[in-house]
C-alpha cells in the first residue's frame, strides 16, 4: 500500500482485541534514528471487561461474596472494581481474603498492589475498622485484604473494593 495515506484508508467503527495498530516504536532505532515502524494488538493496548472473582485464602471464619466486577487494562496497569459482601463472626476481630485477578500478573512485592474500599452499610453492622491492608500477595498472585476491627462484633457489610496493579 505504498503511496497511500492512512487518512484515505477505510474507517473502523467497532475493533476487536486482536485488530492491529500502527506503532512507531521509538525505543528501537534500527529502521531509523526516530524509530522502527511495528504492529501491535489492541489487546495489547488496552482491554476492559467483567469478570467473576475466586475467593481463597480465608483466615478467621471470614464470609466473601462476589457479586460483580470489571476491570480496564491500559498498557500494564489493570484497574479492579469489584462489590463484594463480607461477614465476619461475631467474636473476632481479624479477617483475611484473598480475590483473584482479571489478567495475571507475577507480583515481586506486597506493594505491586494497592487499594481501597467504600463501605455501604445498607442492612448490614459496620464494625469500627482499625486495619485495612489491600495489597499483594506474592506467592498465589492475588489481591489480599487484611481486615481488624476495634471490638469482636459480627460484621456484615457490603463494600466496593477497587485495586489497581501492574501485570508483571
Amino acid at each position: 500500500m505504498a503511496g497511500v495515506k492512512i487518512t484515505d484508508l477505510g474507517t473502523l467503527t467497532t475493533a476487536v482485541d486482536a485488530d492491529l495498530l500502527y506503532i512507531v516504536d521509538v525505543s528501537d532505532t534500527s529502521q531509523s534514528p526516530q524509530g522502527t515502524s511495528k504492529q501491535i494488538e489492541l489487546g495489547n493496548m488496552f482491554s476492559s471487561g467483567s469478570y467473576t472473582p475466586t475467593v481463597s485464602g480465608v483466615v478467621n471464619a471470614i464470609t466473601v461474596t462476589p457479586n460483580s466486577a470489571t476491570y480496564i487494562k491500559v498498557g500494564s496497569i489493570v484497574n479492579v472494581s469489584a462489590q463484594i459482601g463480607i461477614q465476619m463472626d461475631a467474636g473476632e476481630t481479624t479477617g483475611t481474603f484473598e480475590l483473584s485477578l482479571p489478567v495475571a500478573s507475577d507480583f515481586a512485592s506486597q506493594k505491586n498492589l494497592f487499594g481501597l474500599m467504600q463501605w455501604s452499610n445498607g442492612s448490614g453492622t459496620l464494625a469500627e475498622i482499625v486495619t485495612l491492608d489491600i495489597s499483594a500477595e506474592t506467592t498465589n498472585n492475588t489481591c489480599i485484604v487484611v481486615i481488624e476491627t476495634l471490638t469482636a462484633e459480627a460484621l456484615m457489610n457490603y463494600c466496593t473494593l477497587t485495586f489497581q496493579y501492574e501485570v508483571l
